[in-house]
């Protein structure tokens, strides 16, 4: 038992242990000798001691398994009353009318903290694309502010012009340059609020919402940079589809990723052709599925088989971890994402980049 790596103990009818290794000792922090006759309860928070007392008195009375025979996932307790996760095991022993139980316990911590931080770095990874998908954007945002500050300027001049040469005549114009200032301001301000909110690093929350409100709040950034690249944005989301429950600016962030890639994959598309499609549908009783379809290119066989890589990409200035995060992101709230060219023997009509998402079953 000592020579073993993880904790074996061994324990009567009645829960008290009567064989404890090594390892037990370390992981617990108790000498052997405050182990040995004490009840196994005393390894565990309060109320879970008082269940796996009440566990062992009712297969004793009945014979019917809970934790005998299985293997689960537990918090242990310590010494110094400090809490970790473990994996126990626990088999039965019958020799000459005896009945003993064998726990094997493994301490989970260093591989709930390896989990934490594999997790922290996707969501590192998932805010820094998200960065560098508002940098690809920047001319656009940068456009759509020129607009409003330039017509602030611009009346603001015509104001001071007209009060230097009228005050009182030309009262009633001023008012009203003051009033398109103020729009335009307000204006400015909803571009740079939308592009805060969508860029900022939160924490993960998912909540149940609808689609059409997802939609709403990211719409104006997808228009935004089809606007810039003389591209006409269509958008057919239904106002009846199920709830989903969703961490919404990630998901947003997958969408406006595939609304931008289709704007970079319609270059060299002519302007009459450009055009995008985002649409969402329900494709199974509790899936719904968001479609961006594209005038482009399409994708080629060579690219398809690498299109969802990390670190692979067409683009001369990407980082080719777009779709990667995005593929990330579906499956962790339970969808998938795939695309399809709009027609298998004509690359040149585009292509459609879909994910799905389970939908808040009700009931």
């Amino acid at each position: 038992m000592d020579a073993m790596i993880e904790s074996m103990i061994v324990i009567d009818e009645q829960g008290r242990i009567e064989q404890a290794n090594k390892a037990t000792t370390v992981m617990f922090g108790y000498p052997r000798d405050e182990l040995i006759g004490a009840n196994v309860a005393m390894l565990m928070p309060g109320s879970d001691g008082k269940r796996h007392d009440q566990y062992l008195d009712r297969y004793n009375r009945t014979g019917r398994k809970r934790i005998i025979g299985t293997g689960r996932e537990v918090q242990a307790l310590r010494k110094d009353g400090s809490e970790f996760p473990a994996d126990i095991a626990v088999g039965e022993i019958r020799s000459q009318g005896i009945v003993r139980y064998v726990g094997l316990i493994r301490d989970l911590t260093s591989q709930r903290q390896a989990e934490e931080q594999a997790l922290r770095q996707r969501e590192e990874m998932v805010n820094v694309s998200r960065l560098s998908m508002m940098g690809e954007m920047a001319a656009a945002m940068a456009h759509e502010l020129n607009q409003p500050l330039t017509a602030i300027a611009n009346f603001a001049a015509a104001s001071i012009r007209l009060l230097h040469q009228n005050p009182e005549a030309n009262l009633q114009d001023v008012l009203e340059a003051l009033s398109d200032i103020y729009n335009q301001a307000h204006r400015a301000g909803e571009v740079i609020r939308r592009t805060r909110s969508f860029t900022r690093n939160s924490e993960v929350e998912r909540r149940v919402m609808d689609l059409p409100t997802i939609v709403a709040q990211v719409r104006s950034l997808a228009q935004l940079d089809a606007k810039a690249n003389n591209i006409q944005l269509h958008w057919d989301i239904p106002a009846d589809l199920p709830t989903i429950e969703v961490d919404a600016v990630q998901i947003q962030q997958v969408m406006l990723n595939l609304v931008r890639n289709a704007v970079d994959a319609m270059e060299e598309t002519l302007p009459a052709h450009r055009r995008i499609d985002v649409r969402a549908l329900l494709t199974a009783p509790h899936e719904i599925r968001i479609e961006v379809r594209d005038q482009g290119k399409g994708v080629s066989p060579e690219v398809s088989k690498q299109i969802f890589n990390a670190f692979f990409t067409t683009k001369s200035l990407g980082m080719g971890m777009g779709l990667a995060i995005c593929r990330t992101i579906v499956r962790t709230h339970g969808g998938e994402l795939g695309f399809r060219n709009n027609e298998a023997d004509n690359v040149a009509a585009g292509a459609t980049f879909y994910f799905t998402l389970p939908t808040q079953v009700k009931g």
